[in-house]
């Protein structure tokens, strides 16, 4: 799956998209759902992604506090 991942990624597909195409890459079954969007997100090809998400949460937990 790492692989696919790496894929999807280099092509530019969003990780929302990601998420979906690996949900159906596993079935889509009852827990596909939760099993790809775990898969995404820890994809070392995702890296980029999670620090942008991070910041993102961040800064709004601070903007929080400043009100």
């Amino acid at each position: 799956m790492t692989s696919i991942q790496e894929v999807l990624s280099a092509r530019g597909i969003s990780v929302m998209d990601s998420i979906l195409v690996t949900r159906e890459l596993l079935g889509a079954g009852p827990e596909a759902l939760g099993q790809a969007k775990t898969l995404v997100l820890t994809s070392p090809a995702r890296q980029v992604e999670r620090k942008q998400h991070q910041r993102l949460v961040e800064d709004l937990v601070d903007a929080l506090e400043q009100t």
